[in-house]
């Protein structure tokens, strides 16, 4: 049975979102069962108690149903939403993946967390090798 995937990211701009979709698209297409928080659950609009709550607790429900996480730790400083999943992925035991061909850097604890380097990969097409 193929595993789930949690899709993490940031979320800002249509650029991110629409680079997160397309990883999306990569594992749905290669039979994996994918969650990204933006098409999923929706992204903040008012910051009102109410949808804040909404959306996290609906966002940490599916970090705990799915079986992997994958980030997207591109630009010149990881996401702290998308450290933050990754972080309680790893805590629960979960495989970390990560996905940047962003040369500036890569954060050292978010290195570990992808189990020493090893599931960081510069294209989505190449985590179908390491999670097949």
């Amino acid at each position: 049975m193929m595993k789930s995937i949690y899709i993490a990211g940031p979320l800002f701009n249509i650029a991110d979102r629409s680079y997160l979709e397309h990883i999306a698209d990569v594992l749905e297409e290669a039979g994996f069962k994918t969650f990204l928080p933006h098409r999923d659950v929706g992204i903040i609009q008012q910051l009102t108690r109410e949808e804040r709550a909404r959306i996290f607790y609906n966002d940490l429900r599916a970090l705990d149903q799915y079986d992997i996480c994958v980030a997207l730790l591109t630009g010149p400083d990881h996401d702290s939403g998308t450290s933050a999943e990754l972080g309680y992925c790893y805590a629960k035991g979960k495989p970390c993946y990560g996905i940047t061909d962003d040369t500036r850097w890569l954060n050292n604890f978010i290195w570990g967390l992808c189990n020493d380097g090893k599931n960081i990969v510069k294209h989505p097409e190449d985590l179908l090798e390491k999670l097949t």
